[in-house]
């Protein structure tokens, strides 16, 4: 088996292995941006007596060039699929590292992804770490308003400034429920790992008119909550938390709810929320929301050159 990187023109070939044609311009947009996030030379197809066997390429968020997402990964599961994808995977991220990448990460989940066992026997096999397992929330428009209680006052990034926002993030993070925010904070301390995370959802979309910190009426920060649009399809409540000496009052359904509020106003129809199986307080406020549980997502990771 030989595994190697594509050319530019063998994109809608490499794509046409499974059934994504959506990729094609996706990557290709990587491709063309300026922060030069994929290239044909993160491509790679495995191929055996000449015929392709697997596939799977990589990309960065503008905020990390050197911390990858694993993308795209595609095997014939009826042929010796552990052999295949773990040599495949093995040597992609050799080839990464000797161009500086220093981690991967690499999110399955079992609604899309198939066969999701499969995939993670795979990854594990090539080095991955499970570091955090998520449930998928779903909220559809029911064509009400979403009525928001009117305990907290609300201001925009664009009205706090954000230094007040970043702020903000590191003390809802003390104590978190979710395992990876957990991670980046052990690793990097709370301002840095505040400060890159906002970076990171700043990478996926940046409206400073819809970052919203909330307020007690004594003029206490009680929280934030992050709606951001997730596809022309889809928005998604992507960053929620409660001050640690606030949470049990259930201000986090507030959040949610203004949140959700803010995104069918933007005209979504459709918001998902993924969140740490762990929480399970913020679980029980996805429901009592409106949020139907739907997908299960695992996230993995592989640290280069360690």
């Amino acid at each position: 088996m030989t595994v190697r990187t594509i050319m530019p023109e063998e994109l809608d070939w490499y794509v046409g292995l499974s059934d994504d044609d959506w990729l094609i311009e996706i990557i290709k947009g990587w491709w063309q941006g300026k922060s030069g996030q994929s290239a044909p030379d993160r491509c790679f197809v495995a191929e055996q007596e000449g015929k392709p066997v697997g596939r799977v390429f990589f990309y960065n968020l503008e905020s990390s060039p050197r911390s990858l997402v694993m993308f795209g990964l595609h095997l014939n599961w009826e042929t010796d699929w552990l052999t295949v994808g773990t040599d495949l995977l093995r040597q992609a991220l050799a080839q990464m590292e000797t161009k500086g990448t220093s981690s991967v990460a690499y999110a399955i989940y079992d609604i899309y992804q198939k066969p999701p066992e499969l995939q993670r026997q795979v990854v594990a096999a090539a080095g991955f770490r499970l570091t955090q397992d998520k449930l998928r929330f779903v909220w559809k428009d029911q064509g009400c308003p979403v009525e928001v209680p009117d305990r907290l006052t609300f201001r925009t990034l664009a009205e706090t400034g954000e230094d007040e926002y970043v702020t903000a993030v590191e003390k809802v993070t003390a104590r978190t429920l979710d395992r990876e925010l957990l991670r980046e904070v052990a690793e990097s301390g709370p301002t840095r790992a505040a400060r890159d995370y906002v970076n990171t959802l700043k990478d996926l979309e940046f409206r400073s008119d819809r970052w919203l910190l909330a307020y007690l009426p004594d003029g206490r920060l009680c929280g934030l909550v992050v709606p951001q649009r997730s596809d022309d399809k889809e928005g998604c409540i992507n960053y929620i938390g409660v001050v640690p000496e606030l949470r049990g009052r259930g201000f986090g359904l507030d959040l949610l709810l203004k949140g959700t509020a803010v995104l069918q106003a933007a005209g979504w129809k459709k918001v998902v929320a993924e969140i740490d199986a762990d929480n399970r307080p913020l679980a029980a406020h996805m429901e009592r929301a409106g949020y139907r549980h739907h997908g299960t997502l695992w996230c993995y990771r592989c640290v280069l050159g360690g």
